[in-house]
């Protein structure tokens, strides 16, 4: 019996067959699973999101390009333009301290409107008032400037008559301080 040439090179030829079907195969599944969305906008976002994960060389922003039309591109656009001179926005947030009647209140300072709209903190602050008469006096909690940890007050130098009528203890209020203060945006 003669050995025919082709004996040998069939399982090699089906076998690079079969790796190239299976690339070509998930690079089609890879393409489907990126360009899903139809709008091409949405498919470079996600092109550039893979290539951050995958290179770490490309910093998300908020993406919105001359023609491109979507509810949050026009809002985005509407509110800088209200705001393109103005400077310094300041937002507060409560959170209720229960059986106590007081409210811890988290301050957000921002330097632009493009600042406001990427959430770009420049600062951040927390303090508890407490009502004297009239007037009330604040205790500061805890402070974060840019995205620096927070830096929480000491507390030590407070006595029992600062906090008189409150129902409050230091401890109390370095305990409040981490749970209270709302420094997550």
């Amino acid at each position: 019996m003669a050995n025919r040439p082709n004996d040998t090179a069939t399982p090699r030829i089906l076998r690079g067959v079969a790796l190239t079907g299976a690339v070509c195969a998930g690079l089609v599944i890879a393409g489907v699973i990126v360009l899903w969305d139809a709008d091409l906008y949405s498919a470079r976002d996600r092109f550039e999101h893979a290539r951050l994960a995958l290179f770490g060389d490309w910093q998300p922003e908020n993406w919105c390009p001359p023609g491109r039309e979507s509810e949050t591109c026009g809002a985005v656009k509407s509110f800088e333009a209200a705001l393109e001179e103005a400077s310094d926005f300041t937002f507060f947030r409560s959170a209720i301290i229960e059986g106590t009647g007081l409210s811890v209140q988290t301050g957000i300072r921002f330097t632009t409107a493009r600042d406001v709209v990427d959430g770009v903190a420049a600062q951040k602050w927390c303090y508890v008032s407490i009502p004297d008469g009239a007037v009330s006096r604040k205790i500061n909690l805890a402070e974060q400037s840019a995205d620096d940890p927070p830096v929480y007050a000491g507390l030590s130098s407070l006595d029992e008559s600062a906090l008189a009528g409150t129902g409050l203890s230091v401890e109390a209020l370095r305990l409040m301080a981490r749970s209270h203060c709302r420094f997550d945006n």
